[in-house]
């Protein structure tokens, strides 16, 4: 046996593979985050006045934050003071103060780093270890691989076409039968690629690269936060119990992107849970169980009042 002594941590190591160019992020003092703490960190923020009495919402520094300077930096978006309101419970006007501090955190951040990303996980089925109602933002010294395949699959479409590949995935999709939500500045649909069974993506109509780009206080900021209510309201439905979901900013300081939400909700029948198993996770080929016109259709149906 060796008696070399097991080497010191580093506080953060970006690592990126040398067979598919991924990046990963190897963090070990996040090993010793809060998960099943008695007391909500948040809530104590609250009692100890640390939440400005002025803010709706917060922008709280992560306290166990996976990226650092140079590589980035970390925050808790937290949407309200009270401790056990789900996202829909929240109601409009708070929402749409989520969605205001989403627009605010990304014109910080994207000053600094290469990508904002802003993103929530709701239920402990996809990982969620505290539950006053919150997200996060990372801002990011590099692009994400997704982002970054995105991107290059739209530089290859101007070039080829000269337009955007999302708008022309908005206009083939406007009208169709995997639409979910129609409003005059949102197209929500399950995607003919859709991993998960109620997957949607809610697209800007109009081409714009990041949520910053969107007038703060305007009609499509209102929009959006009542399309996520509906659509997170018809999961809880459908799922007959809070869905747990993932959501995903997607978003970029480049005037070629087009600014787009992904809800990833990984339930698939009320009590039953859509894993990313070995073919997905393993090899990175996904299997949908459903077909997205009539999981489109489902939800439709849901937000139309019908069960």
């Amino acid at each position: 046996m060796s008696d070399t002594p097991n080497p010191t941590p580093p506080a953060q190591r970006l690592i990126v593979n040398p067979l598919l160019g991924d990046r990963v992020v190897q963090t070990p003092g996040r090993m010793n985050r809060r998960e099943g703490a008695t007391v909500c960190p948040f809530c104590a923020d609250i009692a100890a006045g640390r939440w400005p009495d002025d803010q709706p919402t917060w922008a709280r520094p992560n306290d166990f934050p996976p990226l650092r300077p140079p590589l980035g930096e970390c925050y808790v978006l937290l949407y309200a003071r009270e401790h056990d309101l789900t996202f829909v419970q929240l109601g409009q006007e708070r929402v749409a103060a989520v969605v205001d501090l989403w627009q605010q955190i990304y014109l910080d951040l994207s000053a600094r780093y290469a990508c904002v990303m802003t993103f929530e996980n709701s239920g402990e089925a996809i990982g969620q270890t505290q539950h006053h109602p919150h997200g996060q933002t990372y801002g990011v010294s590099f692009l994400p691989p997704t982002i970054e395949r995105e991107l290059a699959h739209v530089t290859a479409a101007y070039a080829q076409t000269g337009t955007c590949l999302f708008c022309q995935v908005v206009a083939g999709e406007a009208g169709g039968p995997r639409v979910v939500v129609e409003t005059p500045h949102w197209l929500g649909f399950v995607p003919q690629w859709a991993r998960y069974p109620y997957e949607v993506h809610l697209y800007a109509r109009t081409h714009v690269a990041n949520i910053g780009a969107l007038p703060r206080g305007g009609d499509a900021a209102r929009e959006l936060a009542t399309a996520l209510i509906q659509l997170v309201g018809a999961y809880d439905t459908l799922y007959e119990a809070p869905m747990p979901y993932m959501l995903a900013l997607h978003q970029l300081a480049d005037e070629r992107y087009h600014f787009h939400i992904e809800l990833l909700p990984v339930g698939r029948a009320p009590g039953k849970l859509k894993f990313a198993a070995s073919a997905e996770s393993a090899f990175g080929l996904w299997l949908n169980d459903a077909v997205p016109e009539i999981k489109a259709a489902e939800l439709r149906t849901v937000l139309a009042g019908g069960q």
